[in-house]
């Protein structure tokens, strides 16, 4: 809508489909109009065209005639309804858009973020005699580099900071990073930590920003509840993804307990560069913005204001610019509408928030995230960031543990629990390597970049593992000791376990040729060797009832007389015990009858096309033709099954073959495990993988018979039914399992998972559908191991031997609380320390404790951790069942004496002080601190 001195006009876009004219003139006339405007064009090229001509302003709906005119004769067209035009607002929200790499090595990407904060600063200077709507504004979109200005900028600096975000200039979003959904929650839950220095600094955070991914952890919205965070923001890159809703959709989003934050899914975010905004070139701009508008109210877009995101260049990881301010400024000096602005993140929020709240649509529902898949071309740094993760829990748990019995917690080890928690994140940020790495795979870039990032996870692996033995030296001094050497065996969950845990024996503690037992009480403990080396041996032990949140103490006794040598297995297609029965087929190398001997029933199905474990490879000619036609599917072959183990604990076959993309002569191997001490399967993989670049993707078919069998899985946060519990559009084709999917029937339920493999394709081979909606048709879930199948970002070869497995159960017992403690008991390991004889017997303490009971079967302590200003220790928790759940002081048994609880954030913030009780409504999550 133009200014004039005449008052406010309109342009009308008039679309013309041409076979190419010359000196046109067009005559638009309407009862409505004085007279005729009329318009000439020199030339209009052939196809279609958009021609903009100003006309008196429209009021109401009128309807307008076109004559179009050139030399060679006259064109009568309509006529046409008008309606008036929508005064819309566009807030125009510049950020950088963080990559850790992608455009730069990861080392050079700080340093320049750094100096954009610098930048933008400076650029609110400069621009601070413009008119308010085009002055700069600025959105740090993660709080990253913002947590490392603060630890570096001189005090003015950050005193100029601070005065640009109360004055609404610039904008701190609360996720550390774009996030892809290899995250586990207790790594989302360190997402937001920043947020935390930033409130202390006296910095608001009230909208948190993802974008380019296209998926978020649902437990995020359960987090920001309690935070202040009332905004999120997605600015999704639709690159190898379907996009959830037809046009950009504000919604509030609901976690499965029913907290709220009101999301948005605008379009790309770059948009505004795709107007060429970054340029300064206002008719260029002014044709992608009209379109733009026009296509929302042609999609029926509800509001007249929209939220668009750019950069200060159309490049990731932009420098901050200036030349949009005078775009706007000169925009808003020449037309009255659509009225230009540049804004915050939040403000288009706070708009509709504030107008329109009751109107818009909720969804309880996952987010997952298409991306994640790209994660399987680098399957062994992604089983070790998961198996980290874990590990992480365990060494908090014991910490948690050494403070409830005592302990002072050196600061130096929760700093070093921070940064393994940093390291993580950083391999689970979306961005994985070089813009190049597929097309340039030599590069210097390309190679740099995927050195930097493998090292965040390597780098949190070694720390782990010293962590894990300085959190063990920490609580040793709290152990009973004996005469005999002893096992000192932990359990960092909070229900008592039965389990197994992996042990590493010294010669001198346990000759290897002299019989002995290890014994709980006066009870044998189950043990099985797992490799021999020259000092010692890995054991397995099946250990019972450890104590929740504490540990239990085992004795290890020799004999004079010689060990019994290890029995070999014997049966070469078939195991069972009274658990299980399954038979494999001696020329797939998979099982064809799974008999759950309990129940009678067969969990196979017999009528699929691929055995349960079969491995399978899959090619496919383009990387760029990702549809189910396209792809080759063949099976391992020269398969040998052969009688592998026969120890107490378990019985097991081996499987041996030759897999295309893999070492020839028995480049694969697999070890079925029939399990005696609990209902357990395990299935253990070995593979040689040869470096191939041709795009290509290793499964494993997983088809069970479940008559109106229904799948849930657990992502971040709570359960999933595919399709039903997902926002549609939202990854569909494949999906991310944080610790086990199940699945039930009506009157048992299967669950499985892995630790190190997370990504599965569910009911069939669904890459390349590209479905709006997942739809699970049979019970059959596909192990995605490994793939290469992106065309930038990710990795284009991956070598060398991987290892990975599955465990799985069936039971009668249709809980979710089942389900469960199966999926964490089997991802969260029991873990041991051996110690050998003592001069003398410790006898004031205890073979086994809990430091912490709570006799909730509906609840699960994601997390246990001190505090990290000291003060108690802190409990995520989580209700599972989808029941009402209160818990009282008095419900707490703990070692040490109760001094208080108090109800924090998952910031370690009080909500409420000496609490006389907790409520979890149905799978709600809530934190808690403990003082002793």
């Amino acid at each position: 809508m133009p200014k004039t001195p005449e008052g406010e006009l309109n342009v009308l876009v008039a679309g013309l489909d041409t076979a190419g004219l010359s000196n046109v003139t067009l005559r638009l006339s309407s009862k409505a109009w004085k007279e005729a405007v009329i318009q000439t064009i020199a030339s209009l090229p052939e196809g279609k065209q958009t021609v903009d001509i100003i006309v008196p302003q429209v009021t109401n709906a009128i309807e307008v005639a076109v004559r179009l005119e050139t030399a060679s004769g006259r064109q009568d067209h309509g006529p046409f309804v008008v309606r008036p035009p929508r005064r819309w607002t566009v807030y125009l929200t510049q950020h950088t858009h963080t990559d850790i790499g992608y455009t730069r090595p990861q080392t050079e990407i700080l340093p320049e973020h750094l100096r954009y904060i610098d930048y933008a600063l400076d650029y609110c200077d400069l621009t601070d005699g413009y008119p308010d709507d085009a002055r700069f504004r600025w959105t740090c979109e993660t709080a990253w580099a913002v947590r490392e200005y603060f630890l570096g900028r001189p005090a003015q600096q950050l005193e100029r900071l601070k005065r640009r975000v109360a004055e609404g200039r610039i904008e701190i979003c609360g996720l550390l990073l774009n996030m892809s959904e290899i995250s586990g929650e207790g790594s989302l839950a360190a997402l937001v930590r920043p947020v935390r220095a930033l409130r202390a600094a006296g910095l608001p955070v009230v909208t948190a920003m993802q974008n380019d991914v296209n998926g978020a952890g649902w437990c995020l919205v359960d987090y920001f509840a309690d935070l202040g965070i009332r905004y999120l923001t997605m600015g999704i890159n639709q690159t190898r993804s379907i996009l959830p809703f037809d046009k950009p959709t504000v919604f509030w989003w609901e976690s499965p307990s029913g907290k709220r934050v009101l999301a948005s899914r605008p379009d790309h975010y770059h948009l505004g560069n795709m107007w060429r905004i970054h340029q300064g070139t206002l008719n260029t701009f002014k044709s992608g913005l009209t379109k733009y508008l026009l296509s929302l109210e042609e999609r029926r877009y509800p509001f007249d204001r929209v939220g668009v995101q750019f950069s200060g260049y159309h490049t990731d990881n932009s420098p901050p610019s200036t030349v949009a301010c005078d775009v706007v400024r000169a925009w808003n000096e020449q037309f009255a509408w659509p009225r230009l602005r540049l804004s915050v993140a939040q403000e288009f929020l706070v708009y509709v928030e504030k107008e329109h709240a009751a109107d818009l649509p909720v969804h309880r529902q996952a987010w997952p995230d298409w991306w994640t898949d790209g994660f399987g071309s680098a399957a062994r740094e992604t089983a070790a960031a998961r198996e980290t993760e874990a590990a992480l829990q365990v060494s908090q748990g014991l910490l948690a543990i050494g403070a409830m019995l005592g302990a002072q917690i050196p600061s130096g080890l929760l700093q070093r629990a921070a940064a393994i928690q940093d390291d993580l994140l950083f391999y689970q940020e979306h961005t994985f390597g070089a813009a190049e790495s597929i097309s340039d795979p030599l590069a210097e870039n390309a190679q740099v970049q995927w050195a930097e990032k493998a090292a965040y996870v390597w780098t949190a692996v070694k720390d782990s593992h010293q962590l894990r033995e300085q959190a063990l030296g920490l609580v040793q001094d709290f152990l009973p000791r004996a005469e005999l050497p002893t096992i000192a065996v932990f359990n960092t969950l909070n229900w008592a376990r039965a389990g197994l845990v992996r042990v590493f024996i010294d010669r001198q503690i346990l000759p290897p040729d002299r019989a002995f037992r290890i014994v709980d009480g006066t009870n044998a403990v189950p043990a099985q060797p797992l490799q021999h080396r020259a000092e010692g041996t890995h054991w397995a032990l099946w250990v019972s009832e450890v104590p929740s949140l504490g540990y239990k103490v085992l004795r290890i006794e020799t004999a004079n007389e010689p060990r019994a040598p290890e029995t070999p297995g014997t049966n070469s297609v078939a195991l069972e015990n009274p658990f299980f029965k399954l038979t494999v087929d001696a020329e797939r190398g998979a099982l064809v009858s799974l008999v759950d001997r309990e129940t009678g029933q067969e969990l196979v199905d017999a009528s699929a096309a691929w055995g349960l474990g079969q491995v399978i490879y899959e090619t496919m000619p383009s990387r760029r033709d990702l549809k189910p036609g396209a792809l080759t599917r063949v099976p391992a072959r020269n398969v040998k099954v052969t009688p592998g183990a026969r120890g107490p604990i378990w019985q097991s076959l081996v499987v041996d073959a030759d897999l295309d993309g893999c070492a020839t002569n028995r480049g694969l191997r697999a070890e079925i495990r029939l399990y005696d001490t609990e209902k357990r399967l395990e299935l253990h993989y070995a593979l040689r993988k040869l470096p191939v670049r041709s795009p290509e993707s290793v499964y494993v078919a997983l088809p069970f018979q479940a008559p109106k069998g229904r799948m849930l899985y657990e992502a971040q946060g709570g359960l999933v039914s595919p399709g039903e519990d997902q926002i549609p559009g939202s990854s569909s084709d494949w999906q991310t399992w944080q610790s086990f999917l199940a699945i039930r029937s009506a009157d048992h339920q299967i669950v499985l998972g892995s630790d190190q493999a997370p990504l599965v394709q569910l009911g069939d081979f669904n890459l390349g559908k590209w479905q709006p909606v997942t739809r699970v048709e049979k019970p059959h879930v596909y192990s995605w191991v490994m793939n290469n199948y992106w065309f930038t970002n990710f990795r284009t070869e991956q070598e060398g031997e991987f290892k990975w497995h599955y465990y799985l159960t069936a039971t009668q017992d249709l809980t979710r609380a089942r389900a469960t403690r199966f999926g964490w008991g089997s991802r969260v390991p029991l873990v041991g320390r051996v110690f050998p004889a003592a001069q003398s017997a410790t006898v004031s303490a205890r073979l086994a404790l809990s430091t912490v009971t709570v006799p909730a079967p509906d609840l699960l302590v994601v997390e246990a951790r001190p505090m990290r200003n000291g003060g108690g220790v802190f409990f995520h928790l989580r209700e599972v069942e989808g029941r009402s759940l209160t818990i009282a002081p008095e419900d707490v048994v703990a070692h040490a004496a109760l001094q208080g609880a108090d109800e924090v954030n998952v910031l370690e913030e009080v909500l409420r002080e000496n609490i006389s009780a907790i409520t979890l409504q149905p799978y709600e999550v809530k934190f808690v601190r403990l003082r002793f």
